[in-house]
């Protein structure tokens, strides 16, 4: 097997498996209501304890002082919502930004376990792993 089969692999399971941020990871609860502008976002470092969501032009899209909340809107314009619900609780927004995390997590385990059984020798596993979450545009915070 080539790493390029590899990946192709790997893409592919994933896409099956993947669970959608964030409904699969929120229920009905009381949610507050977001408009987001449908383009790729961005989460920059924070800058004096405030974590500014922005657009490809530095525009400032969503502001928190909340670290988790900011990882909840960053992780949910992955498919480039309109709208998006937001839990009122801030335990609402840990645990799904959590749980999400955990998600990813696990697929990256599995890869690299899978990756150095496949190829022993490699020291590729973060191009691979980097090279697939990005063709499914996912990225872990």
């Amino acid at each position: 097997m080539t790493e390029k089969e590899f990946t192709q692999r790997w893409i592919d399971k994933i896409k099956a498996e993947l669970k959608d941020f964030p409904s699969d990871f929120i229920s009905a609860d009381e949610c507050e209501s977001l408009s987001l502008p449908g383009k790729i976002l961005f989460l920059p470092p924070p800058l004096f304890n405030s974590y500014q969501i922005i657009d490809e032009t530095g525009t400032t899209i969503y502001s928190t002082d909340e670290h988790f909340k900011a990882k909840y809107v960053f992780y949910s314009n992955r498919s480039k919502p309109a709208q998006l619900k937001i839990p009122t609780s801030d335990l609402r927004i840990y645990e799904a930004v959590r749980d999400y995390e955990k998600h990813l997590d696990t697929f990256l385990k599995e890869i690299e376990t899978d990756f150095k059984n496949s190829f022993p020798n490699s020291k590729g596993f973060k191009r691979i792993s980097a090279q697939i979450f990005n063709s499914l545009n996912l990225v872990r915070h």
